[in-house]
């Protein structure tokens, strides 16, 4: 199952900057080192999907638990990336695997795109989880600030081979594999017995493709909060067996769950009414790293007159994510507006008044850091802020009201629609 697939922190719950040890793993890495393969063009992302297509049928399927290491691709597709900013869209990469394969034998693939979409839609449904978490994040911070345990687990000391590997992968590369993210987070959890809430900021802060959904909400699958009475345990011989026997595991590793107390989730809202812009309004098309697709369908619901990116950077290099994350997101930004972006809302206030905008139209942000950014946008322009909506999203979030698999009913309602809409182009 795809749970850790494919950023968001608020200052408020940021490591404390007395935290040497953290700042140490978080600075001096990645002065060094840049995004690696990950390239932050458009250009870069087609040509690794199209690399990748072929493959996603039976050997993607055979072969993707299998983690033969850092920088290595084995069966995956390692485009999460790019997903994770919408450069390469679900739907333009389930398409795009369909020219390739037939529906049934690339359907463990598309049913890994379509977790992403999944994970979105639930927290989009319920939005406390993420305001839950965010504020948890504050208060452990603070009080494990002196935690021999959680310090160890950030240096890569606990001892356990694989999870300290782990641990230099993820700061090195800003990238696991998704069967390593799952047992990370089961030995961060139940044999470290730290709290999950702090593995994933540590996830947040470092991969590229984190996702405050994705993440979240894997984390709590992970810990058993997801899904009554289901739990993550991982194995040593699971571990061997998938990593191609890397690690001795001489240490030893939870063999039952930890019980953690959980309030009963919160009931899914209905998908929130947007509202599009009046015809005749003389819009500004804001792109943001959520959905860089934005220049590629928003024009066809609404007239555009111009095209920015925005990137809060003053937001992001205040919040202790790892500089190559910064540069990937702000970059892919760039690269999808022609270099026509800028990171301030002075700079904003000044596009809308030197182009006459009446308006501002960007993709609607999901539940996350966007939240707080768009409010800021909204109290400080002098024009009406619209989003709008992907029909891959107004189609499939309503259905992620449960788990996964009643999901899963909405996929060949998108896969006819994507049918339907090249037909038509």
């Amino acid at each position: 199952m795809h749970y850790f697939a494919l950023d968001t922190h608020l200052a408020k719950y940021r490591m404390p900057r007395e935290d040497l040890s953290v700042r140490f793993i978080v600075g001096k890495t990645c002065l060094r080192r840049s995004v690696g393969m990950f390239q932050p063009q458009r250009a870069a992302a087609r040509d690794a999907l199209k690399q990748f297509a072929p493959r996603a049928g039976s050997s993607y399927a055979a072969g993707r638990n299998y983690d033969p290491g850092p920088n290595q691709h084995g069966s995956v597709s390692r485009l999460s990336p790019w997903i994770r900013t919408r450069m390469l869209p679900e739907w333009e990469v389930v398409e795009t695997v369909l020219e390739h394969h037939s529906a049934t034998a690339a359907a463990k693939y598309i049913d890994e795109v379509c977790w992403r979409t999944y994970w979105k839609g639930w927290l989009q449904l319920r939005p406390s989880i993420w305001q839950d978490f965010v504020s948890a994040c504050a208060q452990l911070l603070d009080e494990h600030r002196g935690h021999v345990g959680y310090r160890k687990a950030l240096e890569a000391n606990t001892g356990i081979d694989c999870f300290d590997a782990w641990v230099n992968e993820l700061v090195e590369t800003n990238h696991l594999h998704n069967h390593a993210r799952m047992w990370f987070a089961s030995i961060w959890v139940h044999t470290l017995k730290l709290p999950w809430e702090l593995g994933a900021d540590f996830f947040l802060r470092h991969l590229l493709d984190g996702d405050p959904a994705s993440n979240t909400l894997s984390w709590r699958w992970v810990a058993g909060l997801h899904t009554a009475g289901k739990t993550y345990l991982a194995g040593p011989e699971n571990i061997r067996k998938y990593t191609n026997g890397r690690f001795a595991i001489a240490s030893k590793l939870a063999q039952a769950p930890i019980a953690l107390e959980q309030s009963p989730l919160p009931k899914p809202r209905s998908l929130p009414t947007l509202t599009t812009p009046p015809s005749g309004t003389r819009l500004g098309l804001l792109v943001t790293e959520e959905d860089l697709s934005a220049p590629n369908w928003i024009p066809e619901r609404c007239e555009v007159h111009s095209t920015r990116g925005y990137f809060p950077n003053a937001a992001y290099s205040t919040l202790g994510i790892a500089a190559p994350v910064v540069r990937f997101r702000e970059q892919s930004v760039t690269d999808a507006c022609g270099d026509q972006a800028f990171n301030s809302i002075e700079d904003l206030q000044t596009w809308i008044d030197r182009d006459a905008l009446q308006g501002i139209v960007l993709a609607e942000p999901p539940v996350g850091h966007w939240d707080t950014a768009l409010d800021e946008i909204r109290s400080q322009i002098h024009v009406p802020v619209y989003t709008l909506r992907h029909w891959w999203d107004e189609l499939m979030h309503p259905y992620a009201t449960h788990g996964f698999f009643r999901f899963k009913k909405a996929i060949p309602k998108a896969l006819a629609t994507l049918q339907d809409t090249a037909t038509t182009a």
